[in-house]
């Protein structure tokens, strides 16, 4: 019970990266949500990822805009537990959209990674991003990517991947963007 009440405390009220908390008057605008969860190892510790999604990308409910739209990614184990919550400022012009084979985490310098990539459903126009929460070494992070999808569908990174990801350890950045360039290739892998 105690677990629960703290993931219910972080997922609504602590922001993160400098994002102010959801305020309480959106909390009505939450129609459903997407829930995945994944164990791995790090060494010889059991770990447990959760990937919360409220009002995600929805296309049989034709809903790809709303008021709110919020990710939320918590890792756990017996000695540790870090989270990270984003809350889409743009949600009025698409929702997110999180694959839940696109997660993933392998080995790097003896740690696990973990990567949840996720995109945006709604806005049609050539500009799009991929968005990375990315757990490491007991680190979070958050990086948005911004793509460029030409008319005949091939999508290309429109960002300078070196002053993006600059933050993060090198070869953790390599398979970033090894992942970026094989994930998202053509406009149908966004969405």
């Amino acid at each position: 019970m105690k677990s629960l009440v703290t993931s219910l405390i972080l997922f609504f009220f602590i922001p993160v990266f400098g994002q102010k908390s959801v305020h309480d008057s959106l909390k009505v605008y939450y129609q459903d949500s997407l829930t995945i969860s994944k164990d791995f190892k790090d060494r010889t510790i059991s770990n447990k990822l959760t990937v919360k999604v409220i009002n995600p990308c929805n296309s049989e409910k034709e809903r790809f805009d709303g008021a709110v739209t919020i990710i939320c990614a918590t890792v756990k184990n017996k000695n540790y537990s870090d989270s990270v919550l984003y809350n889409y400022p743009n949600a009025q012009s698409g929702l997110i959209n999180l694959k839940p084979n696109n997660i993933s985490n392998f080995t790097v310098d003896k740690h696990q990674a973990v990567l949840i990539p996720f995109t945006y459903c709604g806005n049609w126009d050539n500009d799009t991003q991929v968005s990375y929460i990315i757990f490491y070494k007991h680190k979070k992070y958050l990086h948005h990517i911004k793509y460029y999808c030409g008319e005949s569908g091939k999508c290309k990174i429109n960002d300078n991947l070196n002053t993006t990801l600059k933050d993060l350890p090198s070869k953790l950045k390599m398979k970033v963007i090894k992942d970026l360039e094989t994930k998202y290739k053509n406009s149908n892998d966004f969405y």
